[in-house]
């Protein structure tokens, strides 16, 4: 059994695309990255939702009467199991009754005109993990801190010095000093083309835009580097904790309740366009028992059951029988909800998004961001897969 503390950080919003345990070559995560290359790693689990509200919601149920297995349950053992969140949603709809102690940072309101801040110290994520470090401090200690945040889909205040700009990462090579082939940002390409968009957008609020072809090439690659920067200095602060927490060396745990759009469907954005996997492909990562990838599909669901192994069997959190299995093409399934009417069924091989009068089909694992619809060439398994339209 194991007796080690608990912080689980999950976050609304939260892209695999843009962690570096999870391949990302164009932004770098390097506590994430420290905490998966000991630990375990879930490489495809999907949420049954794509409002990670609603997923949130199923990993805080409260324990029905007699119910010795749920996770908080367990944890109790150890000691109160306590949230910290921006969130104040979870209060609203009682989702932090369960808890012993529950902790809101007001994210303040956020206007189209805000600036990014200076310094790391100003932002809104330092002000909530100051929050959780002043609770571990506290001298009736806690066996489990939650500490939840939707910054990513509210407010992208991180400082843009985070996202680098020197001629390594900018350039490939120096440009020639006879033609300029990159104009600066704002300038016009040319008389009918776009105008470029900046290394990184200014914006606080987080985009709600399509991509269309009249949209410039370069415009998704800026928003994600805009949206690498707040997810830079998430990573920041878990340096911090990871550094500030290292005398009693607690299991660190980051999950997404919900993906972002970063261009993958045409458009970028939470919850932006139609149902797509980035939308609720989510990481799960446990900083200890490792290192191991699994690469199975997992459904999100199953998160409050991990967290029950992570303190009574937490040698058995990956199983070697279940690590080494081969998946059926059709089993196991996990189906996704939209609540614009569309659902989506993953399978270990396929996945297949269902809206009223159309069908798209891809193949998983490879065609990671479904690029390549091919519902007219395999309808047979489109057939196989559907499913009524239900919420």
């Amino acid at each position: 059994m194991n007796e080690r503390k608990m912080i689980v950080i999950s976050v609304e919003g939260l892209a695999t695309s843009a962690l570096g345990c999870y391949g990302s070559s164009w932004n770098e995560t390097p506590a994430a990255d420290l905490i998966s290359s000991r630990g375990v790693v879930w490489d495809r689990v999907i949420a049954g939702h794509d409002d990670g509200l609603k997923v949130l919601a199923e990993w805080l149920k409260p324990p029905t009467q007699h119910d010795p297995e749920h996770w908080i349950t367990r944890w109790n053992e150890l000691g109160p199991v306590e949230l910290i969140t921006d969130d104040p949603r979870l209060s609203n709809q009682s989702l932090d009754e369960d808890f012993d102690q529950a902790w809101l940072v007001e994210l303040d309101e956020v206007s189209s005109d805000a600036q990014p801040c200076d310094e790391i110290e100003e932002t809104h994520l330092a002000r909530l993990f100051a929050a959780l470090l002043a609770r571990i401090e506290e001298p009736d200690s806690a066996a489990v801190w939650w500490l939840h945040t939707q910054s990513l889909v509210r407010c992208w205040d991180a400082p843009r010095w985070l996202v680098p700009l020197d001629a390594d990462e900018l350039y490939s090579e120096e440009p020639s000093d006879e033609v300029e082939l990159l104009p600066e940002s704002g300038e016009s390409i040319g008389d009918d083309e776009l105008e470029m968009p900046p290394w990184v957008f200014s914006n606080v609020l987080p985009p709600q835009l399509e991509i269309t072809s009249h949209s410039h090439p370069d415009l998704a690659v800026s928003w994600m580097r805009t949206y690498g920067c707040q997810v830079r200095l998430l990573d920041r602060m878990m340096s911090l904790l990871i550094e500030y927490v290292s005398d009693f060396d607690p299991v660190i745990v980051l999950v997404g309740t919900s993906g972002f759009s970063l261009g993958q469907n045409g458009w970028l954005g939470y919850r932006t366009g139609p149902l797509r996997s980035c939308h609720h492909r989510v990481p799960m990562v446990v900083s200890e028992f490792g290192p191991v990838r699994h690469p199975a599909l997992t459904e999100a669901a199953s998160f409050p059951e991990i967290l029950a192994k992570i303190k009574d069997a937490p040698d058995h959190l990956i199983h070697p029988a279940t690590w080494a299995a081969t998946a059926a093409e059709f089993e196991p399934r996990v189906v996704t909800h939209s609540d614009k009417g569309s659902n989506a069924i993953t399978t270990p091989r396929w996945y297949c998004v269902q809206s009223p009068g159309e069908e798209h089909l891809y193949l998983k694992p490879d065609d990671v961001d479904d690029h390549n619809d091919i519902s007219r060439l395999r309808h047979d398994v489109v057939e196989h897969l559907a499913s009524p339209l239900e919420p």
